[in-house]
Parts: structure tokens; sequence; C-alpha cells
């Protein structure tokens, strides 16, 4: 494997202690032969990017030619002969190449050289220059997260020494990078961003991306993005469907709330703690125009969840929702209607049509509200806490509500647990103050490990008829048989804490 020269211990970067002599075996052919040496050679050539495997030969000098017209357009060196470089393990006896390989070239060749050159800096990858400073007993730093043109690096203790000359190897060899961080301080649990310091290029946090057909900008400084978690939201916002309401309660800047609006045609509502976060949020929503599909809002998760169903139940909303569907319907049959250049429609049975359809999506029977199908809850850290406020939700609708009809919580967390199922499970069962039954979990999902020990999970289960019909008395006696359990289970070995 060709590496660098070694640089253990540079703390400044300096380019030309990486240059490398390679030799490698070389033949010299007629001009004419070139494409059949290649052809027959392909699986033997030098194969490095930036570094031909066919070049002039080097020995050759051109004659001295007046400089007219005609001769200003050849080549510098248009020699008869040229050199053909194999890979780098092929010895020069060729005795390493197949036996008709060898047979072909002493046939076809004018002779078999050697040919040094340098490899320089700018062939190395950034792996392979961090590897040639960073002393041996440490790992080169793990791959780093990019968010626009923001590379966004989390060193440990070790590497805090290299840092400055990591973040410069890192904005040299990636040219869409403007800005390296690295993560000084730990997530803020309650805004959910974290300090940074710069350790190469320009200070430029406003970053702008997109992801799954749709467009975010923020200031990666002030609002919580991770690009790791991309295939994440993509799994979730499949699970969606055209017209489901979506109830985003930690939702950032939007990386669920807009591609489930954009790409699967649901209605979602979407909050965020973070002030900073929902003006994005907004943002997002007006530049992906998706005004009246994306509702935004700033508050605590826990008063979210327990408002959501008078904010998905306010006609002032439901209005406007219907308002939107019907321009886009209209729009839709506009462009249809062009492509198929049809000029005689019935505009009045078409309009008719629409609105008959738009209206369909807020009926119900014997009072019933309308209802969420899914809750996102994308804050692993302290998400199952959130799941206190589901208890009761129903209340006021008892017997009216069918068990089809409950919505699908998703909910993500991290655990560090020997068995990890089991540990998420009975903090869920803490969270929501009743017992979680098998037949409502739909799937505890391995999203990613973040750490040695720690992965983070995605829960997704109906939420019990239990918890969301729960009145204060069911909380008291819900809580006494989990405490009860606590005592007596010692098959899992899972420790359930007290109910808040």
């Amino acid at each position: 494997m060709l590496t660098p020269p070694k640089n253990e211990g540079m703390l400044v970067l300096d380019k030309e202690k990486f240059n490398k002599e390679l030799t490698v075996t070389a033949i010299k052919i007629d001009v004419k032969k070139s494409s059949l040496f290649m052809k027959t050679l392909a699986d033997h050539l030098l194969n490095m990017k930036r570094y031909q495997n066919i070049i002039e030969d080097p020995e050759y000098v051109p004659p001295n030619v007046e400089q007219d017209a005609t001769n200003k357009k050849r080549k510098k060196n248009n020699s008869p002969t040229k050199y053909i470089l194999l890979s780098p393990d092929i010895k020069q006896d060729l005795s390493n190449l197949p036996e008709d390989k060898q047979k072909f070239i002493k046939e076809e060749c004018i002779e078999v050289k050697s040919y040094t050159f340098i490899v320089d800096y700018e062939y190395w990858s950034t792996d392979d220059i961090l590897r040639s400073i960073i002393p041996e007993e440490y790992q080169i730093p793990g791959s780093f997260e990019t968010v626009g043109h923001i590379a966004h690096l989390n060193l440990r203790e070790e590497y805090l020494p290299y840092k400055r000359i990591i973040g410069e190897i890192i904005l040299d060899k990636n040219k869409h990078i403007k800005t390296v961080v690295n993560k000084t301080g730990k997530i803020d649990n309650t805004f959910r961003f974290f300090e940074m310091e710069l350790l190469a290029g320009v200070w430029d946090m406003n970053a702008e991306l997109k992801e799954s057909n749709c467009t975010f900008q923020f200031d990666f400084s002030k609002v919580y993005w991770n690009s790791r978690l991309q295939g994440e939201h993509e799994r979730l916002v499949k699970k969606f469907k055209r017209n489901e309401f979506i109830c985003d309660v930690m939702a950032g800047v939007g990386p669920f709330a807009l591609p489930a609006a954009k790409n699967k045609g649901s209605i979602v509502f979407a909050n965020d703690l973070n002030p900073k976060s929902y003006e994005y949020l907004k943002k997002n929503v007006e530049n992906n125009k998706l005004v009246n599909k994306v509702f935004s809002y700033n508050e605590d998760g826990r008063d979210f969840i327990k408002n959501s169903l008078k904010y998905l139940n306010d006609k002032s909303i439901q209005e406007k929702i219907i308002e939107q569907r019907k321009k886009d319907k209209i729009e839709s049959l506009r462009k249809k209607f062009k492509k198929q250049n049809i000029k005689n429609i019935n505009r009045n049975n078409e309009k008719e049509k629409i609105e008959d359809n738009s209206e369909n999506i807020f009926k119900t029977e014997n009072g019933t509200p309308i209802l969420f199908q899914h809750y996102v809850m994308n804050l692993p850290a302290i998400a199952i806490e959130f799941l206190d406020a589901f208890r009761g939700i129903f209340r006021d609708y008892k017997d009216k509500i069918k068990i089809e009809q409950f919505p699908t919580i998703h909910c993500h967390c991290f655990s560090a647990a020997k068995d990890r199922h089991a540990e998420i499970k009975s903090r869920v069962e803490n969270a929501l103050g009743h017992a979680l039954d098998e037949k409502y979990i739909k799937e505890i999902y391995f999203v990613r490990s973040v750490a040695p020990s720690k992965d983070m999970y995605c829960i997704s289960f109906v939420l019990p008829p239990e918890v969301a019909f729960m009145d204060e008395n069911d909380h008291q006696s819900n809580k006494r048989k989990l405490e009860k359990s606590e005592l007596s289970d010692n098959n899992n070995h899972v420790k359930i804490n007290k109910i808040k």
C-alpha cells in the first residue's frame, strides 16, 4: 500500500514534506502500438489519480525546427515513442506478470525500463496525510460531518494538539469546505446546539443544503442539525402517507416535517422550543413553498403534545388547509390540461369535485376529533421523558375513538444498557405510567452508534388506550403496579426509575 513519508508531530502544514519518489516499471513502445498495449495490459497499468499511465518518451529530444505558424500547433514533445507505466507492484523483470503478458511485452516492446516520478501532497487523501502526522499510538480522527460548506469535527482530547493542522488539511483537501469547526461542549438539551471553535477557514455558520428534495437554511451555531441522520429522516418519512396528519414535537429546522409535506403530501404540525429553530423552520417552510402544509409552533414539547388536538381541530387552520388543497388541485389540473392541450372543460364540475375531496379529510363521526396518525419525537437525550404528556390526551373522547385510529409514536432515545430493548421499553412504560403491551410495539429500530457503548434507537408504538384515556386515579394505580414490578423484576435486570 502506497503511503506518504512519516511526518509525525507536524503542527504546521508543509506540503513539500509529503513528496515521495516512486519507481515503476515502464515499457517503451512505438507510438503506433499504444492502443494495443493499453488494451492488452489493462489490468496491470498504473492506476493513480492525477497520474497518467501512458506518457511521452522523456528521453526523446525533438529536432530544432523553425517556429512558423504550423509548428506553433505542434506538441512540445511529439515523440515517435511512448512509455507505458505499469502498476508499482510489477517487477522490472516482469516475473510476477502472467506468462502470456510477459511474452507479449518482449515481442512487441522496444525496451523495458524503470521510471521514477514524484508523488506529491496533492495525491494523498485526507486520511493519508493525517496518518502521516498523528502519532502511531493513536487512530486517526474519524470521518467529519459536513453541513453545507461547514466541516464539523468532535475531536477527542488526544487530538487537540493537532487540531489546527487537522482543520487546515480538511479545508485544503475538500474544495467545497469553507469553514472547519470543532465541538467544544455538550449539546444543550434545552435548545440543542453546542459551542464550537474555528479551526480553519472563515467563521460563516449560515449553512444552506439540500436533503430529501428540500432546501434548508439555518445558522449552524444556533440550531441542531445532524447530516448523519439523513437516512433516519428518510426512513420515517417513508412510513407517512398522503393526507395523514403528522405531529413533529421536536422538529428543529424541519428535517422530518418538510420532506413529509413535500414528498408524501402529509399535513404537518411542527414545533421546536428553540426560538432560532422556530425562525428557520418558518423560513424553510416558505422557501420550499409549504405554507399551509406545514404549521410551525414555538412551545415546550410537553405543552405542544397536550395542545396538539386543539391545533389540529382549529377550524381556521382546517380552512387554510382546505383552501391550499384546492389551489394545489387547480394548479395540477391546469398543468395537466396544458400538457394535453385540453381547452374545453367543465370548470364548475371540477371545482365541485375539488371541494368535496378537500373537505373529506376533516369529516368525522359522533363528534370525534380529527387525530394525528403519527407523533415524531426526535430529541434522543430526553424525548422519552415527554411521553407523560400523552396521559389522558383522549380522556374527553372515551368510547368514541376506535383503536385503529390511535396514533403511532416514534420516539428517539439513547441506550447503553446490556439489554437495550428491555431498557428502552421499561423507560417508555415509566414515562407513560402504564405497561406497554407487546402488541402495541411496532419496532425498536437501531439508528446508529454514537459512542463505543452507546447507541441511538427509535421505538415506534401505538399509543395504548389505557394511557390515552387515563385519569389521575388510573395514574396512581398504575404507578403502584409499576413500582411493585420494579421490586420483583429480576429476570431482565432492568431498573425501572420511579414515575415522576
